[in-house]
C-alpha cells in the first residue's frame, strides 16, 4: 500500500467494509505490529444489477501484506454480513486464529466444511463473558449483546494509546427471556474511560424502541393456535431464538415442523448441536413425508422471506418446489421485513402468493410478526449514555443510516466535533487518547463471487455483461481468402438485443455494405491486411451506423474465417 505511515504507539481503526452499505463488515485496529479484525462478512449481490455475481466481499490487499502481524480474527456473531467473508480470507491466509462465541463458532465450521474441506481444521477459540485475550499490544474483553441470533457479543479492546468499544450488532430488549444486552458489563467497562465508540447505524432512522422479542413470539402464537391448515412460516434463517421459539410453539400443539431450506437445515442442526435448542428430534419430518401429514399437524420453517430467486417459498409461489404445492387452504407468515434492495423481490413474491388464493400474513402495524434485531434511535442513545465515550465512529450502515446516527449523537448531547465520519479505507488515529481522522486512506475494492470462487478481476467482466444486457451483441463474419486477401462473399451479420432485427433490415443491410466497401478500400493499397485490421475496421464500422441509428453501444464481435 503506497503512502501509508503507521506511527509508534498509536492505535489506528479502519474499515475494510461496512461503512456506506449493508453487508461485507470488516473492521481493523492495529497497534504497532499487531492486528486485530473484527468480523469478515458478505453483500448479497443484486442479480439485476451485477449478473453472475454471487455476493461481494472486501479486499484483502492490507491485510495479506501485514499478515505476519494479524493476531486473530474476532467474530462478533454469526450472520453472513458478519462471517460469509472468512472462507475467502482463510484461502489467502490460512493461519488466522478465529475467536467466536461458541453457536458462532459452530455454524463458520458447518460453512467451512461445505466451502472447502481444506480449510478444516482451522484454530479457533471460544469466548464468553468472561474471556480476556492479552498480547504484547492488546487487551480484549467481551460482552454480551441482544441480537436476532443467539451468542451476539461486543468487542472491548484496549491498548496504551486508548480504550475503544465496538458494539457489533445490537439492540435493547428487556422482554426477551433470552440473549439480553448485559447493560452491568458496559457499564463496568465504560468507569474505565472509553476513548472510543464504534456503533452501529442501521435502525437510525427508527425512533422509539423496537417491539419486544417476546410481543412478536405471543402474536405468531395466536396465529398458529387459529390456523386451521398447513403453516407456512418464514424468516430468517439466522434468527435462531424465533425459529426456536416457533418450533417449540410447533411441537406444544402437536404440530410437526419440516424444515425448508438449507440455511434453515444447517443453522437449526448447528443449534442443536451445541445445545441451544433442546427438543426431540421425532418432532421434525423430512420434506418427502409431508404428503402423509395431515395438513393441521403440520408447520413448515422456509428461507425465502426476502424473494431470493432459489429460495424455498420463492419455488412454492411458482410452482417449481419439488415437494410442496400451495393450496388456499394454506397460511403463509412473513415473519421478516424486507431488507435494502430487496423491496422489489418481496414485493413480487407476495403479489405471487396473493395471486396463488393462500392466506397471507405480512408484519404491519397492527400486526406486528416482526422485530429488527437493530438498535433504533432511542436505543442507540441508551448505549451512548452508558459507554459514555470521548469520540464516536459511525459504521455499520449506508450513508444515510451513518448521517443519521450522527445527528442521534449530538441530540443526545455529544459534540458535533467528536463525531468521527470515515469511509472505507479511511484511517483513525487514536493516540493519547486523543481520536482524529487519518490522512492515511488505503485503496479498498470489491472483490466478486462467482461460483463460489472469489475473483479480483472480474469487473470488467461485470461490466461486460451489464453492456450486453443492456445493448445486446452485434456478431460479423468475414471470409477472406487466404492467397488473394479478397472478400469471398458480402459479411454476414446476426445480432443479439441490440435491436428488432425483423424492422432493422435495411440498417444491418447498410452495415454489411458499408463493412465489404471499408475492407475493399484497405485491401487496395494495403495487401499484407491482417485479421486483427479487418476486426478493426469491421468494430469502427459498426459502431459509427449502430450508434447514429439506434444510439446504442453493443458487444461487436467479429470472426475471420480464411479459406
Amino acid at each position: 500500500m503506497e503512502n501509508i505511515e503507521i506511527k509508534q504507539d498509536t492505535t489506528y481503526i479502519f474499515a475494510l467494509g461496512g461503512i456506506g452499505e449493508i453487508g461485507k463488515n470488516m473492521y481493523v485496529v492495529q497497534h504497532n505490529k499487531e492486528i486485530y479484525i473484527i468480523d469478515c462478512g458478505i453483500k448479497f449481490a443484486n442479480e439485476d444489477e451485477l449478473p453472475g455475481v454471487n455476493g461481494i466481499i472486501c479486499s484483502f490487499d492490507y491485510l495479506i501484506e501485514n499478515k505476519e502481524k494479524i493476531k486473530g480474527l474476532i467474530i462478533t456473531h454469526a450472520h453472513e454480513d458478519h462471517i460469509g467473508g472468512i472462507p475467502y480470507l482463510l484461502k489467502k491466509i490460512s493461519n488466522i486464529k478465529i475467536y467466536g462465541a461458541k453457536l458462532t463458532l459452530g455454524i463458520i465450521k458447518k460453512k467451512l466444511k461445505e466451502h472447502e474441506r481444506s480449510l478444516l481444521p482451522h484454530t479457533e477459540q471460544i469466548i464468553d463473558d468472561n474471556t480476556v485475550l492479552n498480547s504484547s499490544e492488546f487487551k480484549i474483553e467481551f460482552f454480551r449483546v441482544c441480537h436476532s441470533i443467539p451468542d451476539s457479543f461486543g468487542v472491548y479492546l484496549e491498548t496504551k494509546a486508548g480504550k475503544i468499544i465496538s458494539t457489533g450488532d445490537f439492540r435493547f430488549d428487556f422482554g426477551n427471556r433470552g440473549d439480553e444486552t448485559d447493560i452491568l458489563k458496559i457499564a463496568r467497562l465504560a468507569e474505565r474511560n472509553i476513548d472510543v465508540l464504534l456503533c452501529e447505524s442501521t435502525n437510525a432512522e427508527r425512533e422509539g424502541f423496537s417491539p419486544s422479542e417476546s410481543t412478536i413470539i405471543n402474536q405468531l402464537k395466536r396465529i398458529i393456535l387459529k390456523a386451521k391448515g398447513r403453516i407456512i412460516l418464514s424468516t430468517f434463517a439466522s434468527n435462531l431464538g424465533r425459529v426456536e421459539e416457533i418450533i417449540e410453539i410447533a411441537i406444544n400443539n402437536n404440530r410437526k415442523v419440516c424444515m425448508c431450506g438449507r440455511s434453515m437445515n444447517t443453522n437449526i442442526e448447528t443449534s442443536i448441536e451445541c445445545g441451544f435448542l433442546q427438543v426431540n428430534k421425532n418432532c421434525f419430518v423430512e420434506q418427502r413425508e409431508i404428503k402423509d401429514i395431515p395438513d393441521e399437524q403440520l408447520l413448515i420453517l422456509s428461507t425465502g422471506s426476502q424473494g431470493e430467486e432459489m429460495a424455498a417459498l420463492n419455488r412454492m409461489s411458482n410452482g417449481k418446489h419439488p415437494w410442496i404445492s400451495l393450496k388456499p387452504t394454506d397460511t403463509i407468515i412473513m415473519s421478516s421485513n424486507p431488507i435494502p434492495g430487496n423491496f422489489l423481490a418481496v414485493e413480487d413474491l407476495v403479489n405471487r402468493l396473493y395471486k396463488l388464493n393462500v392466506n397471507v400474513i405480512l408484519n404491519r402495524p397492527d400486526m406486528r410478526i416482526h422485530s429488527s434485531g437493530h438498535a433504533t434511535q432511542t436505543e442507540q442513545q441508551l448505549m451512548f449514555k452508558l459507554v459514555n465515550p470521548q469520540y464516536i465512529i459511525p459504521i455499520h450502515g449506508e450513508y444515510k443510516m451513518l448521517k443519521l446516527l450522527k445527528e442521534n449523537a449530538i441530540n443526545s448531547g455529544i459534540d458535533a466535533s467528536r463525531i468521527i465520519s470515515v469511509v472505507t479505507g479511511q484511517m483513525v488515529e487514536l493516540n493519547n487518547h486523543v481520536a482524529k481522522a487519518s490522512t492515511n486512506f488505503l485503496d479498498i475494492n470489491d472483490v466478486f463471487i462467482e461460483g463460489g470462487q472469489a475473483n479480483d478481476k472480474s469487473l470488467k467482466v461485470v461490466e461486460e455483461r451489464m453492456a450486453l444486457a443492456e445493448n445486446g451483441v452485434f456478431s460479423v463474419l468475414i471470409n477472406m481468402s487466404q492467397s488473394t486477401n479478397r472478400l469471398l462473399k458480402q459479411p454476414v451479420i446476426m445480432t443479439r438485443g441490440c435491436f428488432y432485427t425483423k424492422t432493422a433490415g435495411p440498417l444491418i443491410g447498410k452495415i454489411s455494405y458499408s463493412i465489404k466497401d471499408n475492407i475493399e478500400k484497405f485491401v487496395t493499397t494495403n495487401k499484407a491486411i491482417n485479421d486483427e485490421t479487418i476486426k478493426k475496421i469491421v468494430t469502427n464500422t459498426a459502431d459509427f451506423y449502430i450508434w447514429k441509428n439506434k444510439k446504442k453501444k453493443p458487444l461487436i464481435n467479429c470472426v475471420v474465417f480464411r479459406y
